[in-house]
């Protein structure tokens, strides 16, 4: 909600009347006052909007809503780390499927300011492959020598023939690779 506010520049009633801007009247800032909670409101659902529908302040609406929704953000985060950390790849699914429901999970964190280093994200999403995905594991967990952090990212380009036969007998299969880039290289 907050980047659509600054999209439609009507973000400063929620940051208070210390930035209401110099050259605008009274007039004007309550009319963006109203303009921000009319925006706001169209938004909240119905048993929200009764918590704060006499409100006319835009950053004393703003800061009701922080503290209604902090109370649900520790919950939220214990939530999305539990889906992460239990989080499996069932044979036979996509594995580009997999990744993106992962990085979703990821940067759901994030925008929670809970930033999982690349690192732990690539351990957690080896944890999650199946049994049968265990040579590739091994393999990507020791590719990353010197302590040196390994990124990962799934292709749909193979770029090398060579290999062609060696997917064909492993869990990978050609429109899904797994590779590994290290950072600083």
């Amino acid at each position: 909600m907050e980047d659509i506010l600054y999209c439609k520049d009507l973000y400063e009633p929620i940051e208070g009347d210390t930035a209401k801007p110099k050259d605008m009247d009274d007039e004007k800032w309550k009319r963006l006052h109203r303009k921000t909670i009319g925006h706001i409101r169209q938004w909240l659902d119905d048993s929200v909007f009764s918590h704060v529908s006499n409100e006319t302040d835009a950053q004393v609406l703003w800061k009701k809503l922080e503290a209604r929704y902090e109370q649900k953000m520790a919950t939220n985060k214990a939530f999305l780390i539990r889906k992460l950390i239990n989080m499996k790849f069932k044979e036979g699914g996509s594995i580009a499927d997999h990744l993106n429901e992962f990085q979703s999970v990821v940067n759901q964190l994030a925008t929670m300011k809970m930033v999982i280093e690349d690192e732990l994200q690539a351990l957690l999403l080896l944890s999650s492959l199946p049994n049968s995905w265990e040579t590739l594991v091994v393999t990507m967990s020791n590719s990353a020598p010197d302590r040196e952090e390994a990124k990962i990212g799934v292709t749909r380009d193979m770029g090398n023939p060579k290999e062609d036969h060696n997917l064909e007998e492993s869990p990978l299969k050609k429109e899904n690779v797994i590779t590994v880039v290290k950072k600083g290289t």
